[in-house]
């Protein structure tokens, strides 16, 4: 029989994170930070907001979970439920007109 093991588990309850606007109308909750910028977060958007740069991704894959409403990345429409990965090297642009919610790792 295999032997549990606990170790190394983590656990925070979102709402117990402080929120940070990282742009005008564009708040992150960091749930999880790992080596070399490796990280997970919620991403609220709120109606209209942009990231006002191109979200390069050079380091690690990206891989988007939306929550609620709907995530634009400056080509497409992604609505509530849906699951994109962002492969290392690519390029976007997030955005929402009427306002989102994503789950993002970093891996």
């Amino acid at each position: 029989m295999e032997k549990l093991n606990y170790d190394g588990i983590k656990f925070v309850l979102i709402e117990n994170i402080q929120s940070m606007e990282i742009t005008k109308g564009i708040s992150q909750q960091i749930l999880w930070n790992g080596e070399n910028g490796k990280h997970t977060a919620i991403y609220k958007f709120e109606a209209n907001s942009k990231l006002p740069f191109v979200d390069l991704h050079s380091l690690y894959d990206e891989h988007i979970y939306v929550i609620d409403g709907t995530f634009n990345d400056g080509m497409k429409n992604y609505e509530k439920g849906s699951y994109i990965i962002n492969p290392k090297g690519t390029a976007h642009l997030p955005q929402s007109k009427e306002g989102c919610t994503i789950f993002v790792i970093y891996s």
